[in-house]
């Protein structure tokens, strides 16, 4: 299913906007939720007053998601939360800025990126380290009716870089070696080179791909020799939007809405010399399908 005929069967309500604030013209009350629909954010970065670019990109981004009918049951972001050094008013600002999806009955979940401090995070959301099973480090699964996601912690203290360490690693091989029946994507925040989980990962008969952030640019690589998703950044810099994920039982498929493109001298992409809306045409007509096994 390509971007065109997926936001087809979305029915996109009319909103109004003002410093990125969006309200679509009905509630999450008013809307049924999807189960096999999963919103995907990344490298969101968020700091600053309500006028800040990363502000009002979330919030533009987040009520993309709420004028959708019907709804998606998950929100997951895959890492820098926070804009810098993961500090607690920028997690402050994220709990605000996440009452809209929580109003609208929309889980949501976050894996950590070089930019989060998992310290100041639990400050803010303690009731998230209920059942963590690894001292020190935030490792999630979210479960779909076809699919579920293992959110990773791959954050290296001091690092831009990413690793995952031995007691994780333990955590996972234990955890995939459950999947016999029901397929599974891994991911966080780093790339697959990073932390080193390719040949883990293939010897998995029900793993489907490997997902992360961290790059701010939309792409879906084979990486040694697994299929890959990088996603883009909501509102820092690169490819600026999200993705939407639709689950069957045989197949899922991956849609970006990327709506605006930032060059920035961190990339790895030069600013485009061909038009920039021709660029981002190209990003959206990339909606990889992946056979569930």
């Amino acid at each position: 299913m390509n971007r065109r005929d997926f936001f087809k069967t979305l029915a996109v309500a009319t909103f109004a906007t003002e410093f990125g604030r969006i309200t679509p013209i009905f509630s999450g009350e008013d809307v049924p939720h999807d189960p096999n629909l999963i919103a995907i954010f990344s490298d969101t970065h968020l700091h600053g007053p309500e006028t800040t670019q990363h502000v009002v990109r979330f919030k533009k981004c987040v009520n993309k998601i709420l004028a959708m009918n019907p709804l998606p049951a998950n929100l997951l972001i895959y890492g820098d939360v926070a804009y810098l050094q993961g500090k607690i008013e920028e997690y402050q600002l994220f709990r605000e800025l996440i009452k809209p999806i929580e109003a609208a009955g929309i889980k949501w979940e976050i894996a950590m990126g070089n930019h989060d401090r998992i310290a100041n995070y639990r400050e803010i959301f303690p009731e998230r380290f209920t059942n963590q099973p690894i001292e020190d480090r935030y490792v999630n699964i979210v479960a779909t009716p076809h699919a579920d996601f293992i959110l990773l912690d791959s954050y290296l203290e001091g690092q831009v870089k990413g690793w995952i360490s031995p007691e994780q690693r333990t955590w996972l091989e234990g955890v995939v070696k459950t999947y016999d029946k029901k397929p599974f994507f891994v991911g966080c925040h780093h790339p697959l080179k990073e932390t080193e989980l390719a040949e883990l990962l293939k010897s998995c008969p029900k793993c489907v791909a490997y997902l992360h952030g961290h790059h701010h640019y939309y792409r879906t690589p084979i990486d040694r020799d697994m299929r890959t998703i990088c996603f883009p950044s909501v509102g820092h810099w690169g490819d600026m939007g999200f993705v939407m994920a639709n689950l069957t039982e045989t197949e899922a498929t991956f849609t970006p809405d990327i709506d605006e493109y930032q060059w920035s001298k961190y990339g790895y992409v030069k600013e485009p010399e061909k038009n920039v809306e021709e660029y981002m045409a190209q990003l959206n007509a990339n909606s990889p399908v992946f056979t569930l096994p």
